[in-house]
């Protein structure tokens, strides 16, 4: 299981700085610095491969790769990007497995889908429950008559 890490936001301004900001040619080198990036990724790999021969310079194709793949899938340069997380199991198969957003040089992972209904649930449930106290302490109950409403409610 992984680490859930949609509470960080993520930063480097001497990055940033020294590269001059954010660019689709460098945006993925700035999100390998962060703590969501994962080394083990066949983006990383062929980085480590490559990066003292001529290959480095050339165009090279993660889809010949199986395992897990960052790419830029949406991109509004200089300030937003989107980066997903693809575990790729053919050429033409990657399912995506994390969605990650960069916004003016602030790095998130984008909460999934179950987390913000769940949230939004448990806060409905909340403010039911809230309600039916408030009902429940303006009630009163007496054997022969049943349920009616306190006479300071009433009022």
């Amino acid at each position: 299981m992984s680490k859930e890490l949609t509470a960080i936001e993520w930063r480097s301004d001497q990055w940033l700085f020294q590269f001059g900001g954010l660019r689709p040619d460098n945006v993925l080198e700035y999100f390998s610095q962060s703590p969501f990036w994962d080394p083990s990724s066949n983006n990383a790999v062929l980085k480590m491969q490559t990066q003292f021969n001529d290959l480095q310079h050339s165009s090279y194709d993660l889809k010949s790769m199986v395992g897990i793949e960052f790419a830029v899938t949406h991109q509004e340069p200089p300030s937003l990007f989107i980066v997903t997380k693809f575990r790729r199991s053919s050429p033409t198969k990657a399912v995506p497995v994390t969605v990650y957003y960069i916004t003016d040089g602030n790095a998130y992972e984008a909460p999934t889908l179950y987390s913000i209904v769940s949230t939004r649930m448990l806060s409905s449930i909340k403010k039911v429950e809230e309600a039916f106290d408030i009902a429940r302490s303006h009630a009163e109950f007496h054997p022969s008559m049943g349920y009616s409403w306190k006479k300071k409610a009433a009022e």
